[in-house]
């Protein structure tokens, strides 16, 4: 009688973070084996995260860009359904001297 067994080959790669982002990730362990029972090592939190940021991109892009989430689909449709014309011609040089207070 033959067992077959399959193993999965991977190779690692050494990731440099902060202290600071090491903590987040030993304080992220602590908590999920609080609510879990099992112990999870950095290299295992580091794979599901990145599968998890794969899965919602949206909210990366977000992060990236400053925001705390992403506009809902529905406050998007909101916003856009409020812009009116206000039937005003504006150029750049109106538009700058109102953001910046100066004639470009």
């Amino acid at each position: 009688m033959y067992t077959w067994y399959t193993y999965k080959t991977h190779m690692a790669t050494t990731v440099k973070v902060t202290d600071d982002t090491s903590g987040d990730l030993d304080a992220l362990a602590a908590r999920l084996f609080l609510k879990t029972r099992k112990k999870v090592s950095k290299q295992e939190l580091v794979t599901l995260l990145a599968k998890l940021g794969g899965e919602n991109e949206d909210a990366l892009v977000a992060r990236i860009l400053g925001r705390r989430r992403p506009i809902p689909d529905a406050a998007w449709r909101r916003l856009r359904r409020s812009i009116r014309d206000w039937g005003v011609d504006t150029s750049k040089e109106d538009l700058d001297e109102v953001l910046y207070g100066e004639e470009r």
